[in-house]
């Protein structure tokens, strides 16, 4: 760890060189996290699903018999010194292809899927509320209109 990581303090230290710093204690802190993932987490789950088939139905059947499902750990992820530029930045890797909402959700320590089932019903329920108002405002117009 940097010793400006390690007493929060980067005073001394030029912009750019503290960010440095930063930037390498955090890719670290990444490979930690994947190394914890393979050899601790994925064994733990491992164990707990070698267990959880002998208690009756508490898994589907499907699982009952097949090999570790597919899955993904998701660990905080580490806020960006500018966030409107990152958010520029993120706003351009999807337009290019060049990433994908699962990485940019992973990043942020979050799970894209679940992200995208919140936001439709968000969306839904702003149509909704949106819908609510325009009628309210129709209504009240016309109230007004055939007052006049």
């Amino acid at each position: 760890m940097p010793f400006n990581v390690a007493v929060g303090n980067s005073s001394g230290y030029n912009y750019a060189s503290g960010r440095l710093d930063h930037q390498t204690y955090y890719k670290s802190i990444r490979v930690d996290q994947s190394h914890i993932d393979a050899v601790v987490l994925d064994h733990i789950l491992r164990a707990w699903l070698n267990e959880a088939v002998l208690v009756s139905d508490l898994l589907p059947l499907w699982m009952r018999n097949s090999p570790v499902p597919e899955h993904q750990w998701f660990w905080n992820g580490q806020e960006h010194v500018d966030p409107a530029k990152e958010a520029n930045a993120q706003a351009t890797r999807l337009e290019n292809h060049t990433t994908t909402l699962a990485v940019e959700y992973a990043r942020q320590g979050r799970d894209w899927e679940a992200e995208l089932r919140q936001r439709a019903k968000e969306k839904a329920l702003m149509r909704t509320a949106g819908r609510d108002r325009k009628r309210h405002r129709v209504g009240h117009r016309d109230c007004r209109a055939g007052s006049a």
